[in-house]
C-alpha cells in the first residue's frame, strides 16, 4: 500500500470509526476529479479524506448508477469541492480530456492499454472498435509512429473528445471514424494486423466481422465476461467456432483476468491469432483519409 492510500485509510478510520471497514472500497482519480462509491454523510467523509491526501483532487463525485445504455454512460452525484465534470487525465505518457457524464473511461484499464500498446508493432494496420475518447488508439499510435490506426466510435460526444485528444497527443497516424464499428469493419476485409475490441458487454456480436477484417496472423484483443471459476472457456470456444464457420482458425495466444466485475463474474481478455485457410485474399485500403469526419 502506498503512502497516499495508507494516509487515506487512517483518516477515514478516524472519521468513521466502526463503519470504516465497510466504507473503504477504494476510489478512482481522473486528473482533478475523484470518483467514489458512497454518497450522503459517509460519502462526504470519504470525499474530505480523499482531498486531504490528494492535493490535486479538487472535485469529488459519487457513482449514481451503473454504466448503461448504447453509449456506456454513468450518472454521477456531486459530493464535495468544485462542481467540475471535465477531467484531464494522464496515463502512459498520454493526456486525455473528457466529460465524465457524457463518455466512458476507466482508469482501471490502464494496464491493458499499456499491455496492448507494448504488444503492437510499427507498420501494423490496427482497428480499435468502440474507441471511446481514444485511449487504446492513441497509446498504440504514439508508441508505434509508423502504424496506421483506425479508431471507430459511435457516440458523437466521445468522438468529439477523441478528435481533441488526437490533437493533444500529436498522433497523426490515428484515423478517427464516427460510426457503427460493425458497419465500418464490413468495408475493411482482410485489412487488419491487430484489432482491439474493448466492449465486454456485447463484443461477441461484432467478433464475426472482426474475423472478416483480419489478415493472416492478425491478433484480436477480445474483451468479454466470464464466470469466476472458469472465465475463459466460453469466449474461447465461441471464437474458435466463429473462425471455423468463416473458414479460418483461431488460436488463443494470451489470456488474462482484467478485473473482478461482480461477485461471480470477471472481465477477461483473450488475445486471439486468426489464421486464414485461404490466403489469397488481398488487403483492402481501409477508410479514406479524405472522408474523415
Amino acid at each position: 500500500m502506498d503512502k497516499i492510500q495508507s494516509n487515506y485509510r487512517e483518516l477515514l478510520k478516524a472519521k468513521l470509526g466502526k463503519g470504516y471497514d465497510s466504507a473503504v472500497k477504494g476510489y478512482d482519480v481522473l486528473g482533478s476529479i475523484a470518483v467514489i462509491g458512497e454518497s450522503g454523510k459517509t460519502g462526504r467523509s470519504i470525499a474530505d479524506s480523499v482531498m486531504a491526501v490528494n492535493k490535486n483532487v479538487k472535485t469529488v463525485v459519487s457513482k449514481a448508477g451503473a454504466v448503461k445504455g448504447r453509449y456506456r454512460r454513468r450518472q454521477f452525484a456531486f459530493v464535495a469541492g468544485e462542481r467540475n465534470y471535465i477531467a484531464e487525465y494522464r496515463e502512459n505518457g498520454c493526456i486525455f480530456r473528457f466529460d465524465i457524464r457524457k463518455t466512458f473511461f476507466s482508469p482501471r484499464l490502464s494496464f491493458e492499454r499499456k499491455r496492448v500498446a507494448d504488444l503492437s508493432k510499427d507498420n501494423e494496420h490496427v482497428i480499435v472498435m468502440f474507441a471511446g475518447i481514444g485511449p487504446f488508439a492513441i497509446e498504440i499510435a504514439k508508441k508505434n509512429k509508423k502504424s496506421d490506426v483506425v479508431a471507430v466510435e459511435l457516440s458523437k460526444d466521445s468522438y468529439k473528445y477523441m478528435l481533441d485528444n488526437i490533437k493533444k497527443n500529436k498522433v497523426g497516424n490515428v484515423r478517427p471514424v464516427l460510426g457503427d464499428a460493425g458497419k465500418v469493419v464490413e468495408k475493411m476485409p482482410g485489412w487488419a494486423d491487430r484489432i482491439v475490441m474493448p466492449l465486454p458487454m456485447s463484443a461477441e456480436k461484432f467478433l464475426e466481422g472482426a474475423i472478416d477484417s483480419s489478415r493472416d496472423g492478425c491478433i484480436i484483443h477480445f474483451y468479454s465476461f466470464g464466470s469466476a471459476d472458469s472465465p475463459f472457456s466460453g469466449s474461447a470456444k465461441m471464437a474458435r467456432e466463429l473462425a471455423e464457420k468463416k473458414g479460418f482458425s483461431a488460436r488463443i495466444v494470451g489470456k488474462r483476468v482484467v478485473r473482478p466485475y461482480a461477485k461471480d463474474t470477471s472481465e477477461i481478455v483473450l488475445d486471439i491469432r486468426i489464421s486464414k485457410k485461404n490466403k489469397g485474399r488481398k488487403r483492402m485500403a481501409g477508410p479514406s483519409r479524405k472522408k474523415r469526419r
